[in-house]
């Protein structure tokens, strides 16, 4: 077996980079973006800080990759624009109830709280969050706005609808969850979230007659 691979076969370098990340995670959490360095994140992953160097440039890049990571965990790819059998409403169910699960995440909810306690003194950190996140999100829905849509439309309108439903799906929910308000929604009502988006989403989308 080649010494870089551990038993279940995964190499040893993703190994230390998933350590690095859920450390990471942690402390970007406990201490916010500017409490954090990467000697913690070393200490914390248990590695060397060059490995944690190794494996990221700089603390703005680990930032990324923790928001890019939790995306990734709720499936928030781009595997409905490399495939032609889907139509607009499906990739709508799919993503946006991924979405909406991903917004009850305490973990997203937590990073949220410490992007706003530190927009004042470091906005940057938010910027890194924005791209990372909710920017990526809203210009993969209004790819899927223009490729799925049965009505042509122009990448402006493409992006205006991908707002739209990105609003509709965090509805109420989203703006408790930050507050520490009681928030939570059921599977079921999960659903009814995203199918509630989609419903206007469609009335947008009807051709309108005399």
């Amino acid at each position: 077996m080649n010494k870089e691979t551990n038993k279940a076969g995964r190499p040893k370098s993703a190994e230390k980079r998933k350590q690095i990340l859920e450390a990471a995670s942690d402390l970007f959490l406990e201490f916010g973006f500017s409490g954090c360095s990467m000697e913690m994140v070393a200490k914390q992953s248990g590695v060397s800080k060059q490995t944690v160097y190794s494996h990221f440039n700089n603390k703005e890049a680990l930032f990324l990759a923790v928001i890019e990571d939790k995306c990734a965990e709720y499936q928030l790819d781009d595997r409905h624009l490399s495939g032609e059998n889907y139509d607009l409403i499906q990739v709508l169910r799919e993503r946006g109830l991924q979405i909406v699960k991903l917004l009850h995440d305490h973990k997203v909810i937590a990073i949220y709280r410490v992007i706003i306690g530190e927009v004042n003194g470091n906005p940057r950190v938010a910027e890194l969050f924005y791209q990372a996140g909710p920017k990526h999100n809203l210009e993969y829905l209004a790819k899927c706005f223009l490729k799925f849509a049965e009505h042509s439309m122009t990448e402006e309108l493409a992006y205006k609808y991908a707002v739209t439903f990105f609003s509709l799906l965090k509805g109420e929910f989203h703006i408790k969850s930050i507050l520490g308000l009681n928030f939570t929604l059921s599977d079921s009502e999960q659903i009814a979230q995203v199918e509630f988006a989609i419903q206007q989403i469609e009335h947008l989308l009807t051709p309108k007659t005399d």
